[in-house]
């Protein structure tokens, strides 16, 4: 009995090991955004650090996006870079973005384990990283 205690929380220290690890990897302006806040809205909050009059960019701070319609719903995925890396002027590969993940202009998640879940539900092909 006793090695069954020990194995459990080692398995709970290596859990909580990983959701800090992850947390700490996620940008601070990601981490803010609440599933179900608009599209807008997010774009707002993820370009909050940006300087006044750095531009007129509608979506800062997203290296690229996708939009798709399966089933009559909007799906748009914006990809977050932290510094504002655009694509065709920087080269950024895809692990080191955050996809945001909207359906009908609302978040219903981020992370590439929650947009993997979105694609494989919606038969969508899954890019290499």
């Amino acid at each position: 009995m006793h090695h069954f205690s020990v194995r459990r929380r080692a398995l709970f220290v290596v859990g909580v090991s990983c959701a800090a690890l992850t947390a700490a990897c996620e940008d601070k302006r990601v981490k803010g955004l609440d599933t179900g806040i608009t599209r807008d809205s997010a774009v707002s909050v993820i370009s909050h650090d940006l300087k006044p009059g750095s531009g007129s960019d509608s979506f800062p701070n997203v290296y690229k996006r996708d939009k798709y319609l399966i089933n009559s719903k909007h799906i748009e995925v914006l990809y977050f870079t932290p510094n504002n890396e655009k694509a065709g002027k920087d080269t950024v590969p895809l692990k080191k973005l955050t996809p945001l993940v909207f359906v009908d202009y609302k978040l219903v998640g981020r992370g590439w384990d929650f947009w993997d879940s979105v694609r494989t539900a919606n038969k969508i092909p899954i890019e290499k990283r």
